[in-house]
């Protein structure tokens, strides 16, 4: 289930208005569409990008790119569904292969070692 998003707009404002802003203004039914493609990506508990939101989902790019991506993204994070893992090169043909954040599920811990039985 995706996160409300004039709720996370509130929650995010005393902090970064310019995101809250920028939450607000998005369309609902773009918001709806990748809110719900970053949870099923984090469902799947392995590392992702925004742009894999474009290629698996169909979601477009939307009208204002990197505000956009970027509130979406950090909304996420702020509502615990996924947690940044770090950088990785752009999949994105226009990124001319610069770095980007990489996203995992918040709650998909992996064990290093399988767990044992208790004896």
């Amino acid at each position: 289930m995706a996160p409300d998003r004039d709720q996370l707009a509130l929650d995010i404002e005393p902090v970064n208005p310019g995101i809250a802003d920028t939450l607000r203004v998005t369309s609902a039914d773009w918001w709806s569409r990748a809110s719900r493609a970053v949870a099923q990506l984090a469902r799947e508990g392995r590392p992702f990008q925004a742009y894999d939101v474009v290629t698996r989902f169909g979601v477009e790019e939307p009208d204002n790119g990197a505000k956009q991506w970027g509130a979406l993204f950090s909304a996420m994070r702020k509502a615990g569904v996924i947690v940044h893992h770090g950088y990785t090169t752009s999949a994105r043909p226009t990124a001319n292969s610069s770095a980007c954040r990489q996203w995992i599920g918040a709650a998909t811990p992996i064990p290093s070692t399988p767990e044992r039985p208790a004896a």
